[in-house]
């Protein structure tokens, strides 16, 4: 196999990280001499995919004249690629975001504030025409995105230009980074919400009542898009009805097909509509922007669970990365208090708190996490924990800003918190203790997770989630070589989680042991 990525790190005098180049190369090979079209790599934090990424689409660029699209659920992760030291000295990315992102340079609010371009003159004036077009952020960005051999974009802007082809349509090469989160993040766009007094006996009912909905909406579009001058409430209606266009067009045209991929609930006055197979919907909005594609993710899991629940069709080769971070860095304690269901968790609170009081004793210097699953067991740790220390929790309005008073602290303390098992990076001392107190398996009162484990009785997929989340939940406070933090976790229903032990990398298990070994990378075709 040729040393592709080996010519670039004499040229560039690039230093990679272990395994890195072996990957590269890997993939590069796949896609070059053996006929594949997906590549899809599990790679643990620390391994740097995203140079990896990099360095496949600049090497396919430059040996076979590829364009590549960029594409990730996190805006944040895009951000970190426009300010790669290393990437931009490579080339570079181009970088394109939502009109909401930018501000527009040349007009202000009424109190001078500044202005998005998606609520500037020309996107909520009639005829406006802006003699300063060349000089708007946005379409600087767009002219560098379209014009650029790689343009990275969110997912949900690439949803939004799937049927502008003039401009984004396919291109040689997709890259979809942090894809664990494809499926629900694909199950996201597709649900729809709305208020009705009506009932519905079946989802043919429920078809016929939307199709009257994208009337009206369709109706509504036409009267605010003829306003002359829309101002901000306005052009966010505007933006939202177009959305709620879009979304039922595509529920209309796939319950035609497929009226079983859908199940809806009515709370109240409340209608919730939500699609079962996420591959349909990925299939529609993401694989066929590119005729190769490459996937990454530190959690994909089986490689044939991961194509049955994203529609990911074609031959694909799965490369699992070893752990570049030694075990003992990354220790994974396991302390079965008692089992955290629904059902049996207040018998078991006791124990739990008893135990998380013992760990922060041991680590009394040491800043920490608790992931508590739900708010229900968030709320219950804050009323009964006690310690002589700082307890930091929030509720669904101010995560953003208690996560950064945690992270700013100089004092070791306790972060409680829900829904932080991805995206979260606490290197070194901002984290070195974290517990797990639920085996984090889907919410059963989810329409949609009620449908696939209750009510179709499938275990598998419940199972696949639930592994997904927790290794993703371990991955938050180790982050690099010389890092360490140990991870505990206390809901005895992990143990009969780890009796698949196929279903989880070895690099997971390893750290749960206490015999280190080697383990070797996995190449497997599907």
């Amino acid at each position: 196999m040729e040393d592709y990525a080996g010519e670039y790190a004499k040229e560039y005098n690039i230093k990679f990280r272990k395994y890195q180049q072996k990957v590269i190369n890997s993939i590069v090979d796949a896609f070059l001499n053996k006929d594949y079209k997906n590549v899809v790599v599990e790679a643990p934090t620390g391994f740097g995919k995203s140079l990896v990424n990099y360095m496949v689409a600049l090497i396919l660029f430059e040996h076979e004249g590829f364009d590549a699209w960029y594409t990730t659920p996190q805006v944040s992760l895009l951000d970190q690629l426009e300010k790669d030291k290393l990437i931009d000295a490579l080339g570079g990315i181009a970088i394109i975001k939502g009109k909401d992102k930018y501000i527009c340079p040349f007009h202000r609010g009424i109190n001078k504030e500044p202005v998005p371009v998606n609520l500037a003159p020309c996107n909520t004036q009639k005829g406006f025409v802006c003699r300063n077009y060349d000089q708007c952020p946005y379409n600087i960005a767009k002219a560098k995105a379209m014009d650029s051999w790689i343009a990275g974009m969110s997912f949900a802007f690439m949803i939004l230009t799937k049927d502008i082809d003039k401009y984004w349509g396919t291109r040689d090469l997709l890259i979809v980074d942090e894809a664990d989160d494809l499926e629900s993040w694909a199950v996201d766009f597709g649900t729809l919400k709305f208020t009705t007094p009506q009932t519905f006996p079946n989802i043919y009912s429920v078809m016929r009542w939307a199709e009257v909905q994208l009337s009206n909406i369709r109706r509504k579009i036409r009267f605010y898009e003829e306003i002359p001058t829309k101002n901000a409430q306005i052009a966010a209606m505007l933006e939202s009805l177009k959305r709620k266009e879009m979304k039922l067009e595509f529920f209309l045209d796939d319950a035609e097909d497929h009226p079983d991929n859908w199940t809806f609930t009515k709370k109240g006055a409340t209608l919730e509509l939500k699609p079962i197979d996420a591959g349909i919907i990925l299939n529609t909005t993401i694989w066929w922007r590119g005729q190769y594609r490459l996937i990454t993710s530190a959690t994909i899991g089986p490689l044939q669970e991961f194509k049955r629940y994203t529609g990911l069709r074609g031959k694909t080769l799965f490369i699992r990365v070893p752990h570049p971070i030694p075990a003992e860095n990354r220790p994974i304690i396991i302390k079965a208090v008692g089992k955290m269901t629904k059902e049996e968790r207040q018998n078991t609170y006791d124990r739990l708190i008893e135990t998380i009081v013992s760990i922060a004793n041991q680590h009394s210097d040491e800043k920490g996490i608790i992931h508590a699953h739900s708010y229900e067991i968030a709320n219950e740790i804050k009323r009964r924990l006690s310690l002589d220390r700082k307890i930091i929790t929030h509720g669904k309005d101010d995560r953003t800003d208690k996560l950064s008073e945690f992270m700013s602290t100089d004092e070791p303390a306790i972060f409680v918190c829900v829904g932080f098992e991805r995206g979260l990076d606490l290197k070194y001392d901002l984290a070195r203790w974290q517990i797990i107190t639920k085996v984090p398996y889907p919410d059963i009162s989810d329409p949609r997770v009620r449908e696939i484990w209750v009510k179709r009785k499938n275990w598998r997929w419940a199972r696949y989630q639930a592994i997904k989340t927790l290794i993703q939940a371990c991955g938050r406070i180790v982050r690099a070589e010389d890092d360490y933090g140990v991870t505990y976790i206390l809901d005895s229903s992990i143990n009969h989680l780890l009796k698949y032990k196929k279903e989880f990398p070895s690099w997971f298990l390893e750290a749960i042991s206490h015999d280190v070994g080697t383990i070797n990378s996995t190449l497997k075709v599907i």
